[in-house]
C-alpha cells in the first residue's frame, strides 16, 4: 500500500499532459478574464452596481478590498489579463499562475453577487496551476532553461496534477450526491425544468424534448450516471476514453442549451489532466511533425506526394 501511495503521487512521470492543460486553462482564464471589460466598472467599480466592496472576512478577501479606486480595479484586471497570457506560452509559468489566481479571487470576492459555479471552478484550477510545474514543458520558461529542448517533457512528481483529478471526480461524486436528495432528480424531470428556464438558454430547445416523458427521464438520470462514472470509472485506464468521451457529450450539451459561463469549458480543460503522459506525447509530437511537414510542403522543400501520416520524424526539417 505503502508502494502504490508513493507511486500514485510522488512516482516522477513526462509533463506533456500537465503542459496541454496549462495551455488550454491560459486560454480559458484569458478568455473569461476578457469577457468583462464591458462590465468591469458595473460589476466592480464604485459606482456600479455594488458601489461598496461588501466582502469581509478571511472567505471574502481580496485585492480590491484596499481601496475602491478605479486605478486599483484597472490594475487588478490589467495583472490578471497579462498573467493569463503569460500562462498560456509558459513565460515565468508559476508567478503567472498565482496572479491569475489572485485576481481572479479579488474580482470574485469584490462583488459576489455577479458570479457562478463555472467562475469558482476556473479560480480553483488556477490554484492548482501554481502548484503543478506547469511551464516545465511547451513553454518560453523551457526554452530559457534548456535552449534546444523544448520537445523534451522532463519527468517531475504528478502530485498537483493528481489534486485536479481528485478535485473533479469527488466534484462530480458531490453533484450526483445532492441530485440524489432532490426529487425531482429521483422523478426524472430536473432536465425538462431546467431547459425551460427561457432566461438562461442559448439555443431552443424543442418541445418534444421538454414535453416528453420517456426523452426527459433519459436525460435526467443519463446525466446522473455520467457524473458517476466521470466520479469512479475515470479512475480504471480502460473505462477512462468512454467515460471522457461522455463526460464531453454531456458538457457540450449542456452549454448549447444553458448559460453557465465557463463552467462547461473549465471542467473540460481539466479533462487533460486525466490524459495519460504517453498519450499525450505521441499527440504533441504527431502535431508537431504533421505542422512541419505542411510547412515544408508549403515552402516547397518537400514535394506534395511525398507526405505521408506515417513518415518518420522531419524534426530537423
Amino acid at each position: 500500500m505503502w508502494s502504490s501511495w508513493q507511486r500514485f503521487w510522488f512516482e516522477p512521470q513526462e509533463t506533456s499532459s500537465l503542459a496541454l492543460f496549462r495551455i488550454a486553462f491560459g486560454l480559458l482564464a484569458t478568455a473569461w478574464t476578457a469577457t468583462l471589460i464591458p462590465d468591469l466598472f458595473a460589476f466592480y467599480g464604485p459606482r456600479g452596481i455594488l458601489p461598496d466592496n461588501t466582502a469581509h472576512g478571511l472567505g471574502q478577501w481580496g485585492l480590491l478590498a484596499l481601496s475602491n479606486n478605479p486605478v486599483l480595479l484597472l490594475g487588478v484586471f490589467a495583472a490578471t489579463l497579462f498573467s493569463a497570457l503569460a500562462l498560456t506560452v509558459g513565460l515565468f509559468t508559476r508567478v503567472a499562475a498565482i496572479v491569475v489566481w489572485l485576481g481572479i479571487v479579488s474580482l470574485q470576492h469584490r462583488n459576489l453577487l455577479v458570479g457562478n459555479a463555472g467562475d469558482l471552478v476556473v479560480r480553483d484550477l488556477a490554484f492548482f496551476c501554481a502548484l503543478a510545474p506547469a511551464g516545465a514543458a511547451l513553454s518560453i520558461d523551457r526554452i530559457r532553461k534548456a535552449p534546444g529542448q523544448f520537445w523534451q517533457f522532463p519527468l517531475r512528481a504528478p502530485w498537483a496534477l493528481r489534486l485536479i483529478q481528485i478535485q473533479i471526480s469527488v466534484g462530480y461524486l458531490s453533484a450526483v450526491w445532492h441530485k440524489a436528495q432532490n426529487e425531482l432528480w429521483t422523478q426524472g424531470t430536473a432536465v425538462s425544468y431546467a431547459l425551460r428556464l427561457d432566461d438562461v438558454h442559448r439555443l431552443p430547445t424543442p418541445d418534444f424534448v421538454t414535453h416528453s416523458v420517456i426523452v426527459t427521464n433519459m436525460l435526467t438520470f443519463g446525466t446522473m450516471l455520467v457524473e458517476l462514472a466521470l466520479a469512479v470509472l475515470i479512475w480504471n485506464r480502460k473505462a477512462r476514453p468512454w467515460v471522457l468521451v461522455a463526460g464531453v457529450s454531456l458538457h457540450l450539451g449542456i452549454d448549447s442549451s444553458i448559460l453557465v459561463g465557463f463552467f462547461s469549458y473549465a471542467m473540460l480543460a481539466s479533462y487533460l489532466c486525466f490524459v495519460p503522459p504517453e498519450s499525450a506525447t505521441r499527440f504533441i509530437l504527431m502535431c508537431r511533425d504533421v505542422v512541419i511537414r505542411w510547412a515544408a510542403r508549403a515552402a516547397g522543400s518537400i514535394p506534395r506526394t511525398s507526405w505521408s501520416p506515417g513518415a518518420p520524424d522531419v524534426s530537423r526539417v
